[in-house]
């Protein structure tokens, strides 16, 4: 698998969105469209996709989320989501939106995920990694050598835990499971810096000594 991957911070918070594409086989997928507008659609093109196989939703707070119903009218795509967190697609308050004053269109799952579900991509495959704590069906994706945080791992950060569904205690756990995965992995976090999964085992204060 020959991964091509490019991001661009969306929306009021620039929460990151990833753009992703084998070029083995030309399957795709965009992650976390907070947000949707002509530079994303033009980084999607560029990216030489048409159609995209997925829409993965690492969790569901609005900042993720609301680019999705746009973007998929104009790429397609199946959109995927923890089944926890699934209702926060239609469900403005669950979402956090209305908290936050932005409203997007409502959209509805097309897959519902839980832990170590796989979903083919490609000639491989992309797995679910259950990892609550920022919210209930917070969601890692694993896919190759990359991985897929959202907002349970930033680089030398973790997800705040103060929002309904949140739990620091749960987070820390979820933490554990991502630093005993086996090897190391490009970590692409749901804001800010990218980073890798070794050096958030050596440097991330509520990572080291897991």
């Amino acid at each position: 698998m020959k991964l091509r991957i490019s991001y661009i911070p969306v929306g009021m918070v620039s929460a990151n969105c990833y753009i992703v594409r084998d070029e083995d086989s030309g399957s795709a997928f965009v992650v976390d469209p907070g947000d949707y507008g002509l530079r994303l659609k033009s980084i999607i093109e560029k990216c030489g996709i048409t159609e995209l196989d997925y829409i993965l939703l690492t969790h569901g707070h609005f900042d993720h989320i609301m680019g999705v119903s746009a973007l998929k009218n104009d790429f397609g795509g199946k959109v995927v989501i923890h089944e926890l967190d699934a209702e926060c697609l239609y469900n403005s308050e669950k979402s956090l939106g209305d908290f936050f004053g932005a409203s997007s269109s409502a959209s509805e799952a097309d897959i519902t995920v839980r832990d170590n579900d796989e979903l083919p991509f490609g000639n491989g495959t992309i797995k679910v990694i259950h990892t609550p704590g920022h919210t209930v069906g917070g969601v890692c994706y694993k896919v190759d050598n990359c991985l897929f945080t959202g907002d349970t791992l930033f680089a030398g950060e973790i997800g705040r835990t103060d929002f309904p569904g949140g739990s620091l205690a749960t987070l820390l756990l979820s933490l554990k499971k991502l630093s005993q995965l086996d090897g190391n992995y490009r970590v692409y976090p749901g804001h800010d810096d990218l980073t890798d999964l070794e050096t958030e085992r050596k440097f991330n204060s509520y990572m080291k000594g897991m």
